[in-house]
């Protein structure tokens, strides 16, 4: 049972450290602290309470909290307090607006790790019962702002990749020419997680927060160190974000991280409006090109905003720029986030086009590979890649998926029922589907009527975000030929003209990255419904048991 003492908190009652040296691990014992008030909190861990207690009343960073809470016990070690701390900063940060620098929490093993999590989960309840914390475990897990908080634990593959990026700016601050930094990664690889944390982390380096002292590999912390010191040019930094619904997520997000603020997001269009150091842009494959805009008073808008940026050489044709120019004439410094199996209609910024923007200027790319949103991991993904895009596609082969609920229904009743079932009041368990309708029309399926937003969401709505399950209806426009053995588009029942007006094969890969952006959705299972039997047959043969 761990043990934990409260005090109230003032920087210079001398009676604080006597106190503390009367608990039982208040000295030379591993702890677990918080420092809160009603707004905000500090987690840190030390293996000696009263000294660390000592120093922290010496920094007036900490003159605001109120109060102060130690945890401890009698098997607690250096790896527990560490990972113990890494929890409690994880799920605070979704509770009050945490004061910790950003370094970035890698998950670590050590022994008897798996006990020491449940007991973190007592911890917490603990926590709630004496009013430092008010919302429960699954509470915060299921909100957007723990989601894409960037005090989340990254993977080695993420640190690795937000390290690299940093080290590259800092090489590339002081030089003339424009300089590109991609990020490519799948549907559910964390690309959003390490955009709003490379934000966070590029401000506490701005800010002279010193991040290489919370390091814990020494020579990381000596890498950081020296990387810090260049960047001291890094002064006006924004986070692009193409798609509406997602902006508005992230600025509601940002006014609730320490330093950071809503009037950092911007669309592709504000960033032509300024001179930016570094801009982050987030699903970086959303990105329009003039080419099949939908709305004429969108070519006048995206027309003159290209005559500005390109004066006399403007000739008003789907060859001038694009949002992508765009970003890059109004910054030195871009770091894209993007996946060409999420390009979805005709007016997004394809791989050919993106690859052929970027190549002109200094030019460097990482890649995250592992799956993080959904359950069932990367075999998972690549299963259903597998199943929409190739043809004469072998027996199916469950070896790589982990536990992932996933199953084709034989109606659109059933796959309703199945995602009410599922849903525990939190509203992230959802039905969507793709361009079989039009957003004007009712969605009628099986003589029954469902309405978008209230029933179903289209996937203009639901890209870059997470589900709990996800109800994927594979709409009329999509259909499986059998003589072909392949899953073709119905171009008579596809609603979306910007997507159609692109070319047969250009249409069909966009249908297709549609669907594997919807079947990505489900972080704990996906329930699938097809309009059109023969996929719905086809799908069964590769997906049910």
């Amino acid at each position: 049972m761990s043990s934990f003492v409260q005090f109230k908190y003032k920087n210079n009652d001398k009676d604080l450290l006597n106190k503390i040296s009367e608990w039982n691990y208040g000295k030379n014992w591993p702890v677990v602290y918080i420092y809160y008030n009603d707004s905000y909190a500090y987690v840190g861990e030390t293996l000696d309470a009263v000294n660390r207690t000592e120093q922290h009343q010496k920094e007036e960073s900490f003159d605001d909290f109120s109060d102060l809470c130690f945890i401890s016990n009698k098997t607690f070690n250096k790896s527990v307090i560490l990972d113990l701390e890494a929890f409690l900063i994880k799920y605070m940060s979704a509770e009050k607006t945490l004061k910790n620098v950003l370094p970035g929490i890698v998950d670590h093993n050590y022994f008897y790790k798996e006990a020491y999590e449940d007991d973190f989960k007592e911890i917490w309840n603990h926590l709630l019962e004496l009013g430092i914390v008010h919302r429960s475990l699954a509470d915060i897990e299921n909100s957007e702002l723990f989601k894409y908080s960037p005090y989340k634990s990254l993977t080695e593959e993420q640190q690795a990749a937000a390290y690299g990026i940093i080290k590259r700016i800092s090489e590339i601050n002081n030089a003339s020419d424009k300089s590109i930094i991609e990020i490519k990664g799948g549907a559910g690889t964390g690309k959003s997680i390490l955009a709003v944390y490379l934000i966070k982390l590029l401000y506490e380096i701005q800010a002279n927060k010193e991040v290489w002292k919370y390091v814990d590999n020494i020579e990381a912390a000596d890498a950081i160190k020296h990387i810090s010191a260049k960047l001291s040019g890094i002064k006006k930094i924004g986070f692009v974000v193409p798609m509406v619904e997602l902006r508005n997520t992230m600025k509601s997000i940002f006014k609730t991280i320490d330093g950071l603020s809503d009037k950092m997001i911007y669309s592709p269009e504000e960033v032509t409006k300024d001179y930016f150091d570094v801009l982050v842009v987030d699903e970086a494959h959303r990105l329009y090109k003039r080419k099949h805009l939908p709305g004429a008073h969108l070519y006048t808008k995206f027309d003159n905003i290209n005559k500005s940026l390109m004066g006399d050489s403007f000739q008003g044709n789907e060859n001038d720029l694009t949002e992508l120019d765009w970003i890059i004439k109004s910054s030195r410094i871009q770091v894209l986030f993007y996946d060409g199996l999420q390009t979805i209609r005709a007016t997004d910024i394809g791989q050919e086009r993106f690859d052929n923007i970027c190549k002109p200027h200094l030019y460097k790319y990482y890649e995250l590979l592992s799956q993080m949103r959904c359950e069932g991991g990367n075999g998972y993904y690549d299963y259903v890649k597998k199943i929409l895009f190739e043809k004469n596609l072998s027996p199916k082969d469950y070896q790589n998926i982990n536990d992932y609920e996933l199953e084709v229904v034989d109606s659109v009743d059933e796959l309703f029922k199945k995602i009410k079932e599922k849903d525990n009041g939190d509203n992230l368990c959802k039905v969507v589907c793709g361009p079989g309708w039009s957003i004007e029309e009712d969605i009628i399926i099986e003589g029954k009527t469902y309405h978008w937003v209230k029933d179903i969401i289209s996937i203009h709505k639901i890209q870059g975000f997470d589900l709990n399950y996800a109800g994927v209806i594979f709409g009329k426009e999509i259909i499986y030929n059998y003589q072909e053995h392949s899953i073709e588009v119905n171009k008579s029942e596809l609603r979306d003209s910007f997507t159609k007006s692109a070319g047969d094969e250009n249409m069909r890969q966009y249908i297709l990255n549609i669907y594997l952006t919807l079947m990505t959705r489900g972080i704990h299972g996906t329930y699938i419904y097809a309009c059109d039997k023969h996929l719905r047959d086809y799908l069964k043969e590769y997906i049910n048991d």
